[in-house]
């Protein structure tokens, strides 16, 4: 029997990621071998052009096996979507308002990395008026294997600080909060979102524990969740509707050196349609250590834009 037991233990997989840090440009998530996940950091001032592609630090998701890339970069349909990336479009500070989300008159700067195990944690600037910080962020991002139908879980942790005074962070479910883009390859007619309960309508509920979205990447379907923590500002407010897939999270709150606005989700990549309440709602459990039963399940296909009419001949 102790031989038994033995083997068992040598046999329980590890799951131990590796993180590589490409000093101003990126850092690399392995699982494996492959390349699960990549933070792009890098923020060039060579060009007008160079800049535009590198105003913000935002995080890419790709396939179990590293093929395929799950997410969006710069350019295309919205630029500023890309990834899992965090910003707000209405930030109040000292009379002035300031958009880091569209990353208007400043930028999102990554300073520092820390790795750590199966995490890493990088020191951020928001940039004020100049290319000095009115904040600055501690964005950590750990990583796990989680319960399957999932491959991938990237449980974010951000604490926003002023270097001055009291910010209010603000914007709009589509304009703010902590969000991911689908790539700009994904197939706008399939795009497919859940939620907990009943007949849930996405513009007007708020603090909903979770919300995922099924799409299409390359011929390839995915399942992405989002695990709202209990302790994120109250009143937070879904965004899950578009075509295109960004969707997302919006808290409202403040921030000051002394009192950080503090923020935790989690996502969780499957591959393949996967629309399982029970696993969405464990997984919430799990992440809130919360012991909630099991809810019914509102499926909604996204909000299509309307073709424009055409003008008449003449």
């Amino acid at each position: 029997m102790k031989h038994t037991l033995f083997f068992l233990t040598l046999a329980l997989p590890t799951f131990a990621f590796d993180i590589t840090v490409a000093e101003k440009d990126h850092v690399a998530v392995a699982n494996g071998g492959k390349v699960v996940a990549k933070l792009m950091m890098a923020n060039d001032l060579s060009t007008p052009e160079k800049h535009h592609e590198t105003y913000k630090p935002y995080m890419h998701v790709f396939s179990a096996d590293g093929s395929t890339r799950l997410t969006k970069g710069a350019g295309c349909n919205f630029t500023h979507h890309r990834g899992i990336f965090l910003g707000f479009s209405k930030i109040g500070h000292n009379g002035k308002s300031y958009d880091r989300w569209h990353m208007k008159g400043g930028d999102q700067v990554v300073t520092k990395v820390a790795p750590g195990e199966n995490a890493f944690t990088a020191h951020i600037d928001w940039q004020g008026d100049t290319t000095a910080p009115f904040l600055t962020e501690e964005r950590q991002f750990t990583f796990t294997t989680p319960a399957k139908p999932f491959y991938l879980g990237i449980e974010m942790n951000s604490a926003i600080k002023t270097v001055s005074g009291e910010a209010d962070m603000n914007g709009d479910p589509e304009h703010a909060g902590a969000q991911f883009r689908p790539s700009e390859l994904v197939d706008t007619k399939t795009t497919t979102y859940l939620f907990p309960g009943e007949n849930i309508d996405a513009h007007k509920v708020k603090d909903l524990p979770w919300a995922a979205e099924i799409f299409t990447v390359e011929g390839k379907t995915f399942t992405v969740v989002i695990l709202n923590h209990p302790n994120n500002p109250k009143d937070t407010a879904t965004s899950a509707y578009r075509d295109y897939g960004r969707f997302g999270m919006f808290p409202k709150g403040k921030a000051s050196a002394e009192s950080p606005f503090k923020l935790r989700y989690q996502w969780l990549i499957a591959e393949g349609d996967v629309r399982d309440a029970a696993a969405f709602q464990n997984a919430w459990n799990a992440f809130a250590g919360k012991t909630e039963p099991v809810p019914s399940l509102t499926i909604k296909e996204s909000e299509r834009k309307a073709a424009k009419p055409k003008k008449p001949a003449k």
